[in-house]
């Protein structure tokens, strides 16, 4: 009994030693990266493991353009990649002195970066740039037929680009463009770096942009799990892509024949994907026409799509409280009546009835937005008027 009575008492002053030092052991926290940041989680979660390291002014530097030693740096640090034996790749510009001469070097010899006369250390890595190494360290297969506005698919980091989509590291700068020459940000690089060392931060349904004709541009989504089949969400934009690019024709065509406007005749349109999660998949598109007179016209229209249950949805489906449509008409106649007061919009008629607007709305994670278009309870110059409101509204 004395023996088992002095084992159970050191094992519980270890524990009681062990579970001090646990809570007593600093976790990162930086001024500059509040809980709210987008970035918060996968820079906390990168900076408890020893992967990224704050600034000597004791903030992370969250907006600052990271370096390509950096960036080396820090992929191999996540991949516990060892530093020592590790052959000299002989760069001009990376002597043994360099204070990541060993990062660089392992990095290097992984294959994750090219060898050449010159490594370029402290360069600002390059979106595309970010691509090759991040696709290359995590070893991510998998392909997407990505056609973005500003990157041809010939383009070098177009195969490394597609390999980020398909596995949900990114969806794009924007919607349509990848920006491959725009630099990455310290934030940007933790959020990249994160998705492809730890699977529970990718997205989990990713976007990426087709093109339909010249400046018309759609979207599609891949499951990056691969358990939901949403081939019939895709088919759908292809044809809203064929719609729009046949508008566009028509219009254009309209313009050739008018001979006294016709040269002013404009067309544009752009979308957004609000939501994209394995519950709600939102998409609105913003459209812009002039065909002469004082003004053109701007509208924007929306889809919401259901993804367990395979449908697109209006205002009735997400809803689930009986009394919706009463406490929205009242939220929204508050909110506008406040714009009004403020000077924000000349005027408003006053919304009576959601019967004819159960498909203006898109959604976010946090929340939808209920639109109205020019001239909907209000004059053209109040433009496009939007309402943001809580899920708890009406469910």
């Amino acid at each position: 009994m004395y023996n088992f009575t002095k084992w159970v008492s050191a094992w519980l002053i270890g524990l009681l030693v062990l579970s001090f030092s646990v809570s007593n052991a600093e976790a990162a926290s930086y001024p500059d990266v509040p809980a709210s940041h987008w970035s918060a989680k996968e820079v906390y979660y990168l900076s408890n493991l020893g992967v990224l390291k704050g600034g000597t002014n004791g903030k992370f530097n969250k907006d600052t353009a990271v370096t390509r030693a950096q960036a080396a740096a820090i992929l191999v640090r996540a991949k516990k990649l060892p530093l020592t034996n590790v052959p000299n790749p002989g760069f001009q510009d990376v002597p043994k002195s360099h204070p990541f001469y060993k990062e660089i070097a392992a990095a290097v010899n992984a294959g994750w970066f090219s060898k050449a006369a010159k490594f370029n250390p402290n360069g600002k890595l390059t979106r595309a740039e970010m691509a090759k190494i991040t696709a290359n360290a995590f070893n991510l297969k998998g392909t997407a037929p990505v056609e973005w506005e500003d990157m041809s698919r010939k383009y070098w980091g177009a195969p490394y680009v597609e390999r980020l989509v398909a596995n949900g590291v990114t969806s794009g700068y924007t919607a349509t463009k990848y920006q491959p020459t725009g630099v990455v940000t310290r934030a940007q690089f933790a959020v990249f770096t994160a998705r492809g060392l730890d699977p529970k931060f990718r997205l989990k349904v990713a976007s990426y942009p087709k093109k339909a004709a010249d400046g018309i541009f759609y979207p599609q989504f891949k499951d990056t799990s691969g358990k939901k089949d949403l081939s019939y969400l895709n088919e759908h934009y292809a044809e809203v892509g064929k719609e729009i690019a046949a508008f566009k024709r028509e219009f254009m065509e309209k313009a050739r024949r008018d001979k006294g406007y016709g040269d002013r005749y404009f067309y544009e349109i752009s979308y957004k994907v609000a939501r994209s999660d394995l519950s709600y998949i939102s998409v609105v598109f913003e459209q812009y026409e002039y065909a002469g007179g004082a003004h053109g016209y701007e509208q924007l229209f929306s889809y919401n799509y259901d993804v367990k249950n395979d449908y697109f949805m209006e205002l009735d489906d997400l809803a689930l409280k009986s009394n919706y449509k009463r406490a929205m008409i009242d939220r929204i106649n508050a909110q506008a009546r406040n714009l009004e007061r403020q000077g924000r919009i000349g005027s408003w008629d006053g919304l009576y009835s959601l019967d004819e607007h159960q498909y203006q709305f898109y959604m976010k994670p946090d929340g939808f937005v209920m639109y109205f278009n020019p001239y909907e309870y209000g004059s053209y110059a109040d433009s496009i008027r939007e309402f943001t409101l809580p899920y708890s509204l009406i469910r």
